[in-house]
Parts: structure tokens; C-alpha cells; sequence
């Protein structure tokens, strides 16, 4: 890995100043700047809340595991990931006003929770299939981005399964889109397999 590199590995162990605070559940990613702007954190404490604990907090990697430049506490003050909306029984009688609707029954209420994605920004949460200009590749594993700009360098690939898996860094250079579920490439599937395997 380079020096200068953050390896934001998906699942890997988060901690604060003061400890053990949780894990990455994941990683995102602006695709306009190539940046990666936050980290969703699941903490360690139950209820596990989602937490989006943004690049600047986020200090160095070592064996493994995030290291954040804040305290637990601090961390546990970052903006929930999940947003939960809550609709009243009056919001719908207004809506059914100001449409002239009579409802046949009286409306319930109703909770809508959704993801605090940044906007334009997607969500790597691991797996994301990775395509080749020519196929399937792999799976995301994480990525490595640069300690001062935060800008991601490479891709962390996952190749094959349990016993016959390797993971190679894609340079970010060859990632010509990211989208929910899918990160495809500018590359051959030939020209990602003969990448070295990061732990050969």
C-alpha cells in the first residue's frame, strides 16, 4: 500500500482517540472529484446506529483497522445515516383537502427511512459487482485514497471465492463509472487479472 494512502477496507475495525468504536459499513464515494467524502460507521454499541463520520476525521489505517481523530463521543454525535421521515395522520387529510378527495378510511401514520447519502455521492457497502469493458471481474473490497486530498488511488478488487480469492488495486484512472451496485471499468478483464495479488 502507499505511504500516503488511507485503505478504507470495507468491515475493517474503527477506532476513536479513545477506543474501539465500531466498523466501516461504507465507504462514500463522490464519482465527479474521484473523492471519498465519508465513512458510514456501524458503531459497536447496540442499537449498532449508522453514523456518517466525514474524511476529515479519519486519521491513518494500521494493520487493518481506521483510526479516527476524534472521541467515541464525538463519533457518536455524527449525523445518523439512516433518516427516519414521519408522516402524521394530519399530513394526509391535508393532502386529501387540498386534492377535494374524501378518504374512505382515516389515514394511519407513517415512517419512511431512507439513506443520508450526500447527494450526486453513492454508497459502496462491499460487493458491488465490477465490470470489465469485456465482463464480471469481481467485487468491490474497499478502496485507498490519498491522505491529504482524500481522493481514491485504487480500488481494492476481490477475485474468486474462499480459497482461490486474491485482491488486486485497480488504479482509480481505470474507473470509468460508479453507480449503486456496479463499478465498471476502462479495462480488459485480461489486463485486471494480470494485476498482482496484493497479498502474493
Amino acid at each position: 500500500m502507499p505511504e500516503q494512502a488511507i485503505d478504507l477496507a470495507l468491515s475493517a475495525p474503527v477506532h476513536a482517540t479513545d477506543g474501539l468504536v465500531g466498523s466501516v459499513e461504507r465507504v462514500i464515494v463522490n464519482p465527479e472529484t474521484g473523492r471519498a467524502t465519508h465513512v458510514v460507521l456501524r458503531e459497536e454499541a447496540l442499537p449498532n446506529t449508522l453514523r456518517l463520520v466525514a474524511e476529515k476525521y479519519i486519521a491513518k489505517t494500521q494493520d487493518g483497522a481506521l483510526y479516527l481523530s476524534i472521541s467515541r463521543k464525538k463519533a457518536s454525535e455524527c449525523r445518523e445515516y439512516i433518516q427516519t421521515d414521519y408522516y402524521s395522520p394530519m399530513f394526509f387529510l391535508g393532502l386529501a383537502k387540498d386534492e377535494h378527495v374524501k378518504l374512505p378510511l382515516s389515514p394511519a401514520s407513517l415512517s419512511v427511512e431512507h439513506p443520508a447519502t450526500p447527494e450526486g455521492s453513492v454508497a459502496l457497502v462491499g460487493h458491488e459487482t465490477v465490470l470489465a469493458s469485456d465482463g464480471k471481474v469481481g467485487r468491490v473490497d474497499g478502496v485507498l485514497a490519498d491522505k491529504h486530498s482524500g481522493r481514491i488511488t485504487h480500488l481494492l478488487l476481490r477475485q474468486g471465492h474462499l480459497w482461490g480469492a486474491r485482491e488486486v488495486q485497480i488504479p482509480a484512472g481505470l474507473v470509468s463509472g460508479y453507480k449503486d451496485g456496479e463499478v465498471t471499468l476502462a479495462a480488459t478483464k485480461a489486463e485486471i487479472g494480470a494485476l498482482p495479488d496484493v497479498h502474493a
